[in-house]
């Protein structure tokens, strides 16, 4: 692993919270950059990835002209200019990354170089490829368009070689060993649906951040008010400015006074891991009803996720301004997680004095690593695995009903053999990647897997390197083995 190359990615990343939307080895959708998508394999031997024959080939959609564009960047001399930076990114993407930095962005990639296309595959308004420098490290380049096909994704992402998983003790050895901090859990559900019994687990105590994984918190939450009779799954919900966050998701660019129902939110917040979704329904709610949900869903310690912050405040601590996020250090101290009732309150009054924003960045926050400050929602796998019992148990009652399909919506896996039913919640901001299944297989058994691995300096696997162990992993336990 080149820790050279992983610092240079997060220059790329302005800010990170996603990977709920991923699915297999492919995270098109969840990655935590405002501006953050398999492949078939092609043998490229040309030092220049645009001009060569042999290359994968780039169709002539709108995503594919902006993924060439990024390549033939990258084989330039120099670029973009500012006046064609303006034209091509999204302001989204420009408020992170400013047009006028972007051409000395590029030059500390191109410094990585030549690079050659291995392979391409798109999606939507999302594209993807393999690229390998000379030394033969790999990257993996991806590239998202917004409304007005404007570029709003650009991450360039060092790829680590997937190991073989033969055994269920291999994927928790290839986590373990993998990250400065990781933890994993394989459980199975008893025969009521209440428990997780271990099969293998490494870690699986320890707390660590969970990235969007929060929002089966806020799921739970919503259910709560639902069988209390505060909210309804029909009830609308009205998107203000102040409400807006940053992708991952696409209702921060709608327009303020756009409606969508709780049920609509709520699929949001999970399917594609919609942030501004889930802070419309953690106002819809309250901060304080997602704590008690947190405590109420099995966390070993809810005092850790206090004040729960939602996806805009933890984006304006971190990224908006250096002297905020020094004002959070200074009463959060230097642990991370911190327990003390003191120090939340003071977070909580810092919080609840935070200035208007107009979800502006600091590109030099870029790089930072928000988790080490406190910034973030911790759990361990043990708690998420109580997470997703907990969710299970309340969609057998009325109001849980829709539960299953919001959280079936993307399966966060490759594979469904032998498989019936999934939930799936994934996370991640810069340092960390977690992600959370419960799987239904067809004989009836039922299972919970949790990886969650983080790490101070930035340096975590790849999301095709950490689903496709979850993949193997799934598919061993579902197989017995």
């Amino acid at each position: 692993m080149n820790h050279r190359k992983y610092t240079f990615a997060s220059i790329m990343l302005a800010a990170a919270l996603l990977l709920g939307a991923c699915s297999g080895t492919s995270a098109p959708g969840e990655s935590t950059t405002t501006p953050t998508a398999e492949a078939t394999t092609t043998d490229v031997v040309s030092p220049n990835p645009s001009d060569s024959t042999d290359s994968p080939e780039i169709p002539d959609s709108p995503v594919g002209v902006e993924f060439q564009w990024v390549m033939d960047l990258l084989a330039a001399d120099e670029g973009p200019s500012e006046e064609e930076a303006s034209q091509r990114f999204a302001p989204d993407f420009l408020a992170q990354i400013p047009a006028d930095q972007l051409s000395s962005t590029f030059d500390q990639i191109r410094a990585m170089g030549p690079y050659e296309l291995a392979t391409y595959q798109e999606n939507g308004p999302g594209a993807e490829g393999e690229l390998t420098d000379e030394d033969g490290q790999r990257y993996l380049l991806t590239v998202g368009l917004g409304k007005d096909e404007r570029i709003t994704v650009l991450t360039v992402v060092p790829l680590m070689s997937i190991p073989e998983i033969a055994t269920i003790d291999d994927a928790a050895a290839a986590v373990s060993e993998a990250a400065d901090s990781s933890a994993f859990l394989l459980a199975e559900v008893s025969e009521d649906g209440a428990t997780c019994s271990p099969i293998e687990e490494e870690g699986a105590e320890q707390l660590l951040p969970i990235g969007s994984i929060f929002k089966l918190y806020v799921l739970g939450a919503v259910v709560q008010a639902i069988a209390d009779g505060e909210l309804a799954w029909d009830e609308t919900l009205t998107l203000t400015e102040e409400l807006k966050s940053l992708p991952s998701g696409t209702l921060q660019d709608e327009p303020a006074g756009t409606v969508v129902t709780v049920r609509e939110a709520a699929g949001g917040m999970i399917a594609i891991s919609d942030n501004t979704a889930a802070d419309m329904l953690i106002d819809a709610v309250g901060r304080d009803s997602v704590e008690n949900a947190v405590a109420a869903m099995g966390h070993s310690a809810p005092e850790v996720n206090a004040p729960l912050l939602s996806t805009r405040e933890l984006f304006q601590l971190a990224y908006s301004d250096p002297a905020l996020l020094e004002d959070w250090k200074e009463v959060t101290g230097e642990d991370p997680i911190n327990t003390d009732p003191a120090v939340s309150e003071a977070q909580r009054e810092l919080v609840k004095g935070l200035p208007e924003w107009d979800r502006t960045l600091d590109p030099s926050l870029s790089a930072s690593v928000p988790w080490t400050a406190g910034l973030e929602w911790f759990a361990t796998s043990q708690d998420l695995c109580a997470a997703h019992v907990h969710l299970q148990e309340v969609a057998a009652s009325d109001a849980g009903a829709p539960v299953p399909e919001i959280l079936g919506q993307n399966p966060g896996l490759s594979t469904s053999e032998g498989i019936d039913q999934v939930a799936f919640k994934g996370g991640s901001t810069t340092g960390e990647i977690a992600g959370s299944w419960y799987v239904e297989a067809s004989d009836g058994a039922r299972y919970v897997l949790v990886m969650q691995m983080a790490s101070p300096q930035g340096v975590v696997p790849d999301a095709r390197w950490f689903f496709d162990v979850a993949d193997q992993a799934v598919a061993l336990a579902v197989d017995g083995e």
